[in-house]
């Protein structure tokens, strides 16, 4: 009986001890927090891989043989630089063919257009016209001299008119007479006086002037009447030169004759030739291959007489900045690898002569899951996280690039973004792995709580206040909710003390009721509750046996 006792004792003192402990584990475990100022922000993460802004597959676009690469791996170049040429020989000769064809066609159009003649008949043709324009010329100046021989002739008898009027006129005035006998062949009626002997008087002095007078107004009426035969003459050389250079005019004319369809033909032939020496012109310049970018020679495939195929474009953009990218964004860290193998085998392919990578920008391109997409938008900060900068802070960055068409990759669709590093240090390479989050909503100084201390049913928010060792319940309105805090808009203030949802510590309970009994005191524990102690632990017998 005293052995019974003396366990029933033991168990009493071991319940308490439980008892105690309980009461203490349970106090310390409530936990306040309070109310301040401070901002709240929420991001969405994702991952992928750090990969150049810009990087361009570059390829011959005409075909030939390799004769000079002038750039080495890892080189920088500017844009626009010779990295490689080919043999020019062929599209030289191709060149000189095709502008020999342009002159031809140049040719045909000209003589379809002259109507037929050659250069040298149509200089032909202008020496007959200048020929017959130099004899109207000098007939009429020939016409010219002729005519002012007529008016001197006219002013010539008008004046030995006017001298014979004048002689008449004085030996009729002396008493005189003169016989005159006109000259042979004369037709003058100039009246003549004769003395009554039928010799000149002693006063015939002055009347033998007026014979000579009238001997000269005859031979001046000569003199007017050639002339005015040789501008007759003269007029009509004028017109027989005109009348010459007409005809050659016509004659000319004549023989040549336009037509509309071989000319038109012509000008088509000359557009095609123009457009066969610019497609010359174009495959010569290409047998030197320039730097679409600038940027850093990250793959060279091609060497000196290789034969190579014309693309037919000389930079092949983005085959191998959106295959890593993508593939690299897709399955997180796993993906570096598939990233780096995939975009390896695609630089080192036989069609990639060389790669250039703009390795000054780099950015990240990570798969989004769809719920986390629809709240990424351009503009948005970023903050990237790179595994193998292990002494690195995170990098800054900004989306650039929203995806609308999705990537599904296992069942699982994701949208890939792109996040443009901002000054990235010098130690980021091309293929790291990349954990970005992105900054889809903020709120800057505001009054915010730790999302934890808010209990949320259906509509309506509550938090737990702790006001000198008292707790109430009051409603708060909530704002942005962050990723570990939120937005308090109203219910609350600044400086309040809040009550986190209480801790339950199942050591002490476990410990309470490790007992298992021995059915000494029989069913239900001899204690009320169950537990030997109202509330106690769950009891430390439950049942007998």
């Amino acid at each position: 009986m005293n052995g019974a006792l003396a366990v029933v004792a033991c168990v009493l003192a071991l319940l308490g001890v439980s008892a105690v402990f309980h009461k203490a584990s349970a106090h310390a475990a409530v936990r306040t927090v309070t109310a301040s100022l401070g901002d709240v922000s929420s991001t969405v993460s994702a991952s992928g891989n750090v990969s150049p802004a810009d990087t361009e597959n570059v390829n011959f676009a005409t075909s030939g043989t390799v004769t000079a690469v002038d750039v080495a791996l890892g080189q920088q170049v500017a844009a626009g630089q010779v990295l490689a040429t080919i043999a020019p020989g062929p599209a030289q000769a191709a060149l000189t063919a095709a502008q020999d064809n342009l002159t031809a066609a140049q040719d045909n159009l000209a003589l379809a257009e002259s109507g037929g003649e050659t250069p040298p008949q149509q200089a032909e043709d202008a020496l007959t016209i200048s020929s017959a324009g130099a004899q109207i010329t000098t007939a009429e100046n020939a016409l010219t001299t002729a005519q002012t021989a007529v008016t001197t002739a006219q002013n010539t008898l008008t004046a030995a008119q006017g001298q014979l009027a004048s002689a008449q006129t004085n030996c009729a005035a002396s008493g005189a007479s003169a016989a005159y006998t006109p000259p042979s062949g004369s037709t003058s009626t100039t009246p003549t006086t004769a003395a009554s002997t039928g010799t000149p008087s002693s006063t015939g002095t002055a009347c033998s002037a007026e014979a000579a007078d009238e001997q000269a107004v005859t031979q001046d009426q000569g003199a007017l009447t050639e002339a005015q035969a040789a501008v007759t003459q003269d007029q009509s050389a004028v017109t027989q030169a005109q009348n010459t250079l007409t005809q050659d005019q016509l004659s000319i004319e004549a023989k040549r004759y336009l037509s509309p369809a071989t000319i038109l033909q012509d000008q088509g032939s000359i557009a095609q030739a123009q457009e066969t020496v610019t497609e010359d012109q174009k495959t010569l310049s290409e047998t030197s291959l320039t730097a679409p970018i600038a940027g850093t020679v990250t793959v060279l495939s091609g060497a000196v007489g290789q034969s190579v195929t014309g693309s037919g474009n000389s930079a092949a953009a983005a085959s191998s900045s959106t295959g890593s990218s993508t593939t690299g964004s897709s399955t997180g860290a796993t993906a570096a690898t598939s990233s780096s193998t995939g975009s390896s085998g695609s630089s080192s392919s036989s069609s990639t002569f060389l790669t250039l990578s703009n390795t000054s920008k780099l950015e990240v391109v990570a798969g989004f899951a769809e719920a986390d997409a629809t709240k990424v938008a351009v503009g948005q900060t970023a903050s990237v996280t790179l595994s193998a900068l292990t002494n690195s802070t995170a990098v800054a960055g900004t989306v650039t690039a929203v995806s609308p068409v999705s990537t599904v990759v296992s069942d699982v669709v994701t949208y890939d973004d792109t996040v443009t590093l901002t000054n990235p240090p010098s130690d980021v390479k091309s293929g790291m792995t990349a954990d970005v989050a992105v900054t889809v909503a903020s709120a800057n100084d505001v009054l915010e709580v730790p999302s934890s201390v808010i209990t949320t049913t259906g509509r309506a928010s509550t938090v737990t206040l702790d006001r000198d060792g008292k707790q109430s319940t009051v409603t708060v309105t909530t704002g942005l909710v962050g990723n570990t805090d939120t937005q308090i808009t109203a219910g609350l203030s600044a400086g309040e003390t809040l009550v986190e949802p209480s801790v339950t510590v199942s050591s002490s309970s476990t410990g309470a009721t490790t007992g298992t009994g021995t059915g000494t005191l029989g069913g239900g524990g001899g204690f009320a509750g169950g537990g030997g102690f109202a509330g106690g632990g769950g009891g430390a017998f439950t049942r007998g046996g």
